[in-house]
């Protein structure tokens, strides 16, 4: 076992799905019933803290919610997974909360309104337990607005001003379109700090200003670490392909299973945590992308980030057992 914990910064919110062909069916004025409307707790960095409670590793959560019904339900689900709360409570807006249309196809899109995300400034942050060997995650998505920007910049560079005091930065690229908007601030404030760097092949491709051609994964990866010589391993998810893999002395690719997908919503996250909960148990690099790639193809079996999770812990408790 270890005595590291990680700590997620960032988003937190209520998720509320639905079936595209649901709509399709909804008239103005009318009323329809759909087994597909439900609703979960949710969130980028929140999702990555819940599986990481639920697989057992030490782990706390660090973001905004308000002092209103969905910030309690949210807090109390996240203390469920024994996950640590470390949530500012908004007294401007109220508790995130994203629609997800879910396509046929399992993608999806999102309307969100998350004002409340954006407040998080570095008073609310407990630095000094951090500090001292743990891990910290967090994604592009935390440096579009302000405060939040400045208080993810400012915990990264503190990562590497004291060895002694020093913790790993995981970093997430999120979005192509957030890296595309941001992509100097990233080069520039971020990325020379981090540790560990994942992102699809889209968002590589944004990061890198590759439009106009099709590399190959390694490729980017390859170019990737040629920028950014400091980050020690870079992972590049490729949906059904599964994921590869960069260090300074090893490349790799581990494929995905192969399952039937109804909705995509926290597979990346799945990944995420699946990833960290081997890596801070000092497995291989190839463990640690196996059981990402586990949990995200999983996740994508149902609808929600959290799908059926007690099933998969009991799953997995039986599978180490035999």
């Amino acid at each position: 076992m270890t005595n590291r914990r990680i700590f997620c910064l960032g988003h937190i919110s209520i998720d509320v799905f639905i079936h595209r062909k649901d709509l399709n069916d909804l008239k103005i004025g009318g009323c329809i019933s759909s087994p597909n409307l439900s609703i979960q707790s949710g969130g980028t960095e929140a999702n990555v803290s819940f599986w990481l409670g639920k697989l057992g590793v030490n782990v706390s959560m660090i973001g905004v919610i308000a002092d209103d019904p969905l910030g309690h339900f949210l807090q109390k689900d996240l203390e469920r997974a024994n996950v640590k709360c470390y949530l500012k409570k908004s007294i401007v807006n109220p508790s995130s909360s994203i629609l997800i249309v879910v396509e046929e196809t399992g993608e999806r899109s999102f309307i969100i309104n998350g004002k409340c995300l954006n407040e998080l400034e570095l008073v609310d942050v407990p630095i000094k337990e951090i500090q001292g060997g743990n891990l910290f995650y967090t994604s592009a998505y935390n440096i579009e607005n302000l405060p939040i920007r400045n208080t993810v910049k400012e915990i990264i560079k503190i990562s590497k001003e004291n060895e002694e005091q020093a913790f790993e930065v995981a970093f997430n690229l999120a979005a192509y379109t957030t890296v595309e908007r941001n992509n100097n601030l990233l080069k520039q404030d971020v990325l020379p700090y981090v540790d560990i760097l994942i992102g699809n092949y889209k968002e590589y491709k944004s990061l890198l200003n590759t439009y106009k051609s099709q590399p190959l994964p390694q490729d980017l990866l390859e170019k990737a670490l040629n920028k950014f010589p400091n980050i020690k391993i870079l992972l590049l998810t490729d949906s059904e392909d599964g994921c590869y893999f960069r260090t300074l002395e090893d490349r790799g690719h581990i494929p995905a299973n192969q399952v039937t997908v109804i909705d995509t919503t926290g597979a990346g996250d799945g990944f995420c945590a699946g990833f960290i909960s081997k890596y801070v148990m000092n497995s291989s690099i190839k463990q640690a992308v196996n059981e990402g790639n586990k949990l995200g193809t999983y996740i994508c079996q149902g609808f929600g980030a959290h799908y059926n999770s007690e099933d998969y812990i009991r799953k997995k408790a039986k599978s180490g057992l035999e």
